[in-house]
């Protein structure tokens, strides 16, 4: 009492009266505080239980629809009678077996194009043969030795899930990576002497199962997460905690368990899927499912704080620490508006007021730092300009060369060397295109034209040539220069082997929505061995530089470039009568344009 009233003796009556106020006030409030607060936290606890389990019972029924979905599609299509056949071929007087597999196939398309959800579906035989879509091998491994048959083949009477099939000879059409699907495997038995015939696999993608569990809120941090049998994440919200948790914490079907994750205690209530051992789980921390407690509590002593205190310390307080230097960095950003950019916040502290200066200051350098690279780059994007406007002289003087041959073969009558001129300038300017890497077709005919003209001019009366294109057509664009290096195929490789006059026919017409193309000679043809090994390469992959000097593979490797595997080339050749190399492309109208 006496140490006391000594540290009281020299203080004003406002300070020992504000002193004892908040003394008598804060036991007050903690009193009544500490009774209301640990009634109320069992009560939020409850109901924070309640609504956990509610929301995984929602999300597991959600899930548990689409897994039996899925079991009832491996079902009916199990019990398909073109299935069977597939799967039971050599025992079975049945259709010839393209076309079963091409039933199979057309039978899985319409099951994946009424299930958004389903990235693929893949049936296989005992006997090793296999029809898919949307999946399709990586090797030429037989799918027989997969893990995932076998353990159905082991378990024909269920049905078998795979999270994160990782390692699996297969990939989807859809570039979708093991850790986006979900793969449900079933055996198929024969209906009359319960043999395994086969196995059948669907891959559900995952993010059907990801919008599900990402729907379910557990306040502003807890999540909803999926488990396999062997502990393993099936899905889980983006969380640095998941991978954290050990199913071992686990046990029994159902339960909640408490446990400390980076030094915060969270509580995990779990569920188990009835059919299969995989868990449901909702986890969050304790502190957040309390929060509301903490903050009456919190709030209760701000209220007694500011009651007492604000009328005394809020004015000066902050009038002299927060006004002062927000309205000194408030002058300093008018400035800076007005292009100062020199100035600088003098920071003297390490609160959030002297954090927002030194962020001031670096956003003030970074801003003079990019007005100087901007600088920099327009110096640059001038020279460059100039450059370009420099090489662009070269075409224009030759050009203007061609022109001058012309006019001069003119005044001596020389018109054979006039139309080559003539033929030349064309090929020139179709070539270059200013720049564009996309014409229309009727530009494309007029620059394979050209070209003929001047091979007609060296072979004279051995070559002759026929264009037949509708003018419905001409106004689709396509890839320059990709009929010329077809017509000089085969005058080098066809008809200037022929002894005879030889003629090439260049046609086109629409088909399925592409625009096809045709370069027609009636040459020495290819070899089959030849034609097939030339066909295959435009399929391939090119692992080589052996042929990128060749026009046909660099026409048809430009158009898989710029539209896709779909299009491209195909040569139709017979030895000794002539070739025909068909060339398909896009429908594209108007004025499209590509940047080379």
């Amino acid at each position: 009492m006496s140490m006391l009233s000594g540290l009281f003796a020299n203080r004003s009556i406002r300070f020992k009266l504000l002193f004892y106020f908040v003394i008598i006030t804060l036991f007050s409030i903690l009193a009544l505080s500490f009774l209301g607060s640990t009634l109320y936290k069992n009560a939020i606890e409850e109901e924070t239980n309640a609504h956990t389990v509610q929301m995984m019972e929602q999300v597991k029924n959600h899930i548990e629809v689409y897994i039996e979905e899925m079991d009832n599609i491996i079902y009916y299509l199990s019990q398909d009678s073109s299935v069977i056949q597939f799967l039971d071929w050599e025992n079975t007087d049945s259709s010839p077996f393209y076309l079963l597999d091409y039933k199979v196939r057309q039978l899985q398309g319409v099951y994946i194009e009424k299930h958004v959800e389903i990235a693929g579906a893949m049936i296989v035989s005992e006997k090793k043969q296999f029809a898919s879509k949307g999946l399709e091998p990586i090797t030429r491994d037989a799918m027989t030795d997969e893990q995932w048959y076998k353990k159905a083949v082991q378990e024909p009477d269920h049905i078998h899930l795979f999270s994160h099939p990782i390692g699996r000879n297969i990939r989807a059409e859809q570039n979708l990576s093991a850790d986006q699907v979900l793969s449900f495997v079933r055996a198929v038995k024969d209906p009359l002497t319960g043999r395994v015939l086969g196995v059948i696999l669907i891959d559900m993608k995952l993010d059907i199962i990801q919008d599900i569990v990402e729907s379910a809120s557990l306040g502003k941090s807890g999540f909803i997460f999926i488990m396999d049998e062997n502990g393993f994440v099936v899905y889980s919200p983006v969380n640095p905690i998941v991978y954290r948790i050990s199913g071992d914490w686990m046990e029994g079907r159902s339960g909640k368990v408490f446990r400390y994750i980076n030094e915060l205690e969270y509580q995990m209530v779990f569920n188990t899927f009835p059919e299969f051992d995989w868990r449901i789980v909702g986890v969050f921390p304790l502190k957040e499912s309390l929060q509301v407690v903490a903050d009456i509590q919190f709030y209760t002593v701000i209220i007694a704080l500011v009651t007492l205190l604000l009328a005394f310390m809020a004015s000066w307080y902050f009038t002299n620490s927060i006004v002062r230097p927000v309205g000194k960095l408030r002058s300093l950003m008018k400035k800076v508006e007005e292009g100062e950019l020199h100035l600088r916040f003098p920071s003297k502290t390490k609160d959030e007021i002297g954090q927002l200066g030194n962020s001031f200051n670096h956003m003030v350098q970074e801003i003079d730092n990019l007005i100087h690279l901007v600088y920099l780059e327009q110096k640059e994007k001038r020279e460059a300009e100039l450059k370009i406007l420099q090489a662009q002289i070269k075409p224009h003087f030759l050009y203007n060369t061609l022109d001058t041959i012309q006019w001069m073969a003119q005044d001596r009558d020389a018109d054979d060397i006039v139309d080559i001129v003539v033929a030349l300038t064309h090929l020139f300017r179709i070539s270059l295109s200013k720049g564009r890497e996309v014409i229309p077709l009727s530009e494309e005919i007029q620059h394979v034209e050209s070209y003929l003209i001047i091979q007609m001019a060296r072979y004279e009366d051995k070559l002759s040539y026929e264009i037949d294109i509708s003018p419905e057509i001409e106004t689709q664009s396509v890839l320059k220069i990709i009929l010329q290096p077809l017509v000089e195929n085969a005058i080098y490789h066809g008809i200037k082997e022929k002894l005879t006059k030889g003629k090439i026919r260049i046609y086109g017409y629409q088909e399925d929505n592409k625009l096809v193309l045709v370069v027609e000679d009636n040459g020495i043809g290819f070899e089959p061995d030849r034609l097939m090994q030339m066909n295959e390469s435009f399929h391939a992959v090119r692992q080589s530089s052996e042929d990128r000097g060749y026009g046909l593979y660099n026409v048809n490797e430009r158009i898989k470039l710029s539209h896709g595997s779909g299009y491209g080339l195909k040569i139709e050749s017979e030895r000794g009568r002539g070739s025909r190399i068909v060339v398909r492309l896009p429908l594209m109208l108007g004025s499209l344009r590509m940047e080379g």
